[in-house]
């Protein structure tokens, strides 16, 4: 049995720098014997949460698109990596908007009182990969926050952050010291069996 590691690409530009950081860390997952899953958020047509309030009643999002294409693997993926670059000091909007369609998740938490997962199921890892082109000091407390409540609701341990700063340009993460080591290193953790 091995394990299934969810990767999701945020950035609206593929094959950029947060994107390579992801595939470095789903290539290193895929190594260790994880089955791996990757989807470009951006490629989904994810619309914003409408606060209708339609997941109170059931769990579930009424509004049908993209989303019911993850809502399984959200709930149901051993591992989740989320890649988003940093946008006017938050999250890109398609990480965003992703993250705020979890709504149903909190619903069946907080509201409904399910649970997500089957009593004794192993422990979930998560793990929140960014870049940013500016090098400001609080540059991903925004999307650290964001990040957080994500595993928090989603009942994920997260084993790390991969956060590069100064890296703008399409292409500058090759040259960030250490980058690719780290994010295979998270790669195989959360590949690993529990």
């Amino acid at each position: 049995m091995s394990v299934t590691v969810l990767g999701l690409a945020g950035s609206p530009r593929r094959k950029g720098n947060t994107e390579t950081l992801l595939d470095w860390t789903l290539d290193a997952a895929a190594d260790v014997g994880a089955d791996v899953v990757k989807y470009r958020l951006r490629e989904l047509d994810i619309g914003c949460c409408i606060a209708c309030d339609g997941c109170a009643e059931g769990g579930e999002c009424i509004v049908a698109d993209g989303m019911d294409k993850l809502y399984p693997l959200l709930r149901e993926a051993d591992s989740i990596v989320l890649a988003a670059p940093i946008f006017s000091m938050g999250m890109s909007a398609q990480a965003k908007a992703m993250v705020d369609r979890c709504q149903p998740f909190w619903a069946m938490k907080y509201l409904l009182k399910q649970p997500l997962r089957p009593d004794g199921a192993p422990e979930r890892r998560g793990a929140f990969l960014s870049c940013a082109g500016t090098r400001f000091s609080t540059v991903f407390d925004g999307a650290r926050q964001v990040a957080n409540y994500f595993w928090h609701v989603l009942e994920i341990q997260p084993i790390g952050d991969l956060l590069c700063p100064g890296v703008d340009a399409k292409g500058e993460i090759e040259d960030y010291p250490s980058a690719r080591t780290v994010a295979e290193d998270i790669g195989r953790r959360l590949g690993e069996l529990r």
